[in-house]
């Protein structure tokens, strides 16, 4: 869009503002719009209060059974309040924000889930984002020292060293309900060759992408490799879904081991955020010597624009770069950046999908 020019649509009772800014998705008047047009409403205060403040009222709502308390039918506030346990008060004040920020609608002193609400918050819907917005409330105490991250380039304590065994189960969990939401959108810009057989899922956590590979190419299969404490669980997807006899777990730092040769396919899926410039340059490296001819890495991550400076495609891998280099000293990065890692490869063509700021690499051999 170019600079100087707002546009603002209507979704479902919301309005998506849309300035050089961040996008701010409110149920807003259309006075309080002129006011924000006119640089009179203090944009800055809902940011760093509201939306700070909203955020972590959500996650508790999640984590407590609102949105499941109203699954399948309207109820009042008391009735809400005594199937999560919360108090009166409390839960008044939740489902009014709730209201305003278009998850919840009321009328005649009863509350009912909005279509927004049913689609992401509800355990049964097949694009169920609890999980991953619990994971998120495991990182609102580590964002405590976001300062001193940013002082010195890294955490005093990388996120691993301190998660729980809860934490590991939120974190993988969170990250499947993340894959679903893209796992078709990546299956279809992904071709191996027919006859492929084995495939290398470093950092692969959930298995979903690996297992889903397996399921289109049936020669093909596959190896997981990733922290012990992750796989625990993805051992129980695994299993889940009947794939054990086509994907093996191996519990080890793929920075560190030999990576076995002579693979069809690579998945680095969200892992490059996590490293730093030079540390991506040797890993894929690295990566491109196991690949037989022909064989192709497979690159997913939040790359940034560099050319641009609105939108959410900037907005999400920059919140990614702050919370990783937060969580791990990671970054994110541009495509041309992955390019220039990938010297030596045969074709190196991104693919942008359709969640704002995710992108698909695909390189060939």
């Amino acid at each position: 869009m170019p600079a100087g020019k707002n546009k603002a649509f209507a979704s479902r009772n919301t309005f998506f503002l849309i300035y050089h800014r961040p996008v701010m998705i409110i149920n807003i008047s259309l006075f309080e719009r002129l006011l924000h047009r006119l640089h009179l409403l203090p944009t800055p205060v809902v940011d760093a209060f509201g939306s700070v403040v909203f955020g972590r009222a959500l996650t508790i709502a999640v984590r407590r059974g609102v949105f499941e308390a109203l699954a399948h039918t309207t109820r009042i506030a008391e009735e809400v309040a005594r199937a999560t346990s919360l108090s009166l008060q409390g839960t008044e004040l939740l489902l009014e924000s709730c209201v305003v920020a278009g998850y919840i609608s009321a009328g005649n002193g009863r509350y009912s889930l909005t279509s927004e609400a049913r689609k992401w918050l509800v355990k049964d819907s097949p694009f169920f984002l609890g999980n991953l917005i619990r994971y998120f409330e495991t990182l609102y105490e580590r964002w405590g020292y976001l300062e001193h991250s940013l002082e010195h380039g890294s955490p005093p304590r990388r996120y691993y060293e301190k998660f729980t065994a809860e934490d590991w189960k939120m974190y993988v969990y969170g990250m499947r309900d993340l894959a679903r939401l893209l796992r078709d959108d990546v299956m279809r810009k992904m071709a191996l060759q027919n006859r492929a057989l084995s495939l290398l899922d470093l950092g692969g956590s959930h298995g979903l992408y690996a297992m889903e590979c397996c399921r289109r190419y049936p020669t093909l299969s596959a190896t997981i490799i990733d922290f012990g404490e992750a796989l625990e669980h993805t051992k129980e997807i695994v299993g889940q879904d009947g794939m054990n006899g086509r994907v093996q777990l191996c519990a080890a730092d793929f920075t560190q081991i030999e990576l076995p040769p002579l693979q069809d396919c690579v998945l680095l899926f969200n892992v490059i955020h996590g490293l730093r410039d030079d540390e991506n340059r040797r890993l894929i490296q690295r990566v491109l010597n196991t690949l037989k001819p022909g064989g192709k890495l497979y690159i997913l991550d939040q790359l940034r624009e560099e050319r641009r400076r609105t939108g959410l495609a900037q907005f999400i891998p920059l919140m990614v770069g702050l919370n990783l280099l937060n969580e791990i000293g990671g970054n994110t990065y541009s495509f041309e950046q992955v390019k220039a890692w990938c010297a030596g490869a045969g074709r190196v063509r991104r693919m942008r999908l359709r969640l704002p700021g995710v992108t698909l690499v695909e390189v060939v051999m």
